[in-house]
């Protein structure tokens, strides 16, 4: 292809050094710019070229040829090309929304919730920085959970949300004591046995001194009659009367609760 460049073609028409066609009325004597059959020949060959270069043949008849050439090659590519630059915008949406999925905190324990771990933490802020959300406060400190019961016969502490309840040293009264009888012989120095007087009293030495047991003896449906000990000063004693320990085999565990 090249610009025309006949004897009448004015120069710089178009831009400098680029020839183009006028009138040129306002030059004295001077034809219009006319075609020379080179310049016309490229531009037909340009034109031609380009139509069947793009697969179609050439149609006398038809004088949209070019425009559908371009809109086959470059239309159908624009369409791709706008589908990949969607397709990447897609891709590139679907990588942030993945990295702020990736770089999310799960909050597994929602407020109101526990915490268990065999971590221990010594402060609640060092709960946070672990699970790295949410405040938290000691839970269930020194206490074992049970878990809420709804069966009647159930003592009414398990039927009770959230209710505190039990001991961690108990000292048995009389009434939770089991039923029992202590066999006794009151003796002096010879070795032989003392009877109660008329009053049911029993001297501990053998001159009367030293105080004595006063012996009730009370009818019993079980066993037709007990001694309970009701007065006086004791003949034996033994045990320390200490508070027995309540608690199970355990093993000590951080609980936190969540309350924000």
């Amino acid at each position: 292809m090249h610009r025309i460049d006949s004897a009448t073609a004015r120069a710089d028409v178009n831009g400098e050094g680029k020839n183009g066609f006028h009138d040129n009325a306002d030059l004295p004597n001077q034809d219009a710019t006319y075609f020379t059959p080179e310049w016309a020949n490229a531009l037909q060959e340009e034109i031609a070229g380009a139509i069947e270069g793009l697969g179609i043949d050439l149609d006398k008849s038809d004088n949209g040829q070019l425009l559908k050439a371009l809109v086959k090659q470059f239309g159908e590519k624009k369409v791709l090309e706008d589908a990949v630059e969607e397709y990447k915008e897609m891709i590139k949406k679907d990588r942030v929304r993945i990295k702020k999925l990736e770089n999310r905190t799960y909050e597994d324990t929602q407020i109101g919730e526990v915490f268990w771990t065999t971590e221990h933490f010594v402060t609640a802020a060092e709960v946070t920085e672990y699970k790295g959300y949410g405040e938290w406060s000691r839970a269930l400190q020194g206490r074992v959970a049970v878990g809420f019961s709804d069966i009647p016969d159930d003592p009414i502490n398990f039927r009770t949300h959230g209710a505190k309840y039990g001991e961690h040293e108990h000292t048995l009264t009389i009434e939770e004591m089991p039923e029992h009888k202590h066999a006794y012989m009151a003796a002096h120095e010879g070795g032989s046995g003392r009877i109660p007087d008329e009053n049911g009293h029993i001297s501990i030495n053998q001159d009367g001194s030293g105080g004595s047991v006063y012996i009730k003896h009370e009818a019993d449906e079980k066993d037709g009659s007990v001694m309970t000990k009701t007065g006086g000063n004791s003949l034996f004693s033994n045990g320390g009367s200490l508070p027995h320990n309540n608690q199970q085999p355990s093993q000590t565990i951080d609980c936190w609760e969540r309350i924000a």
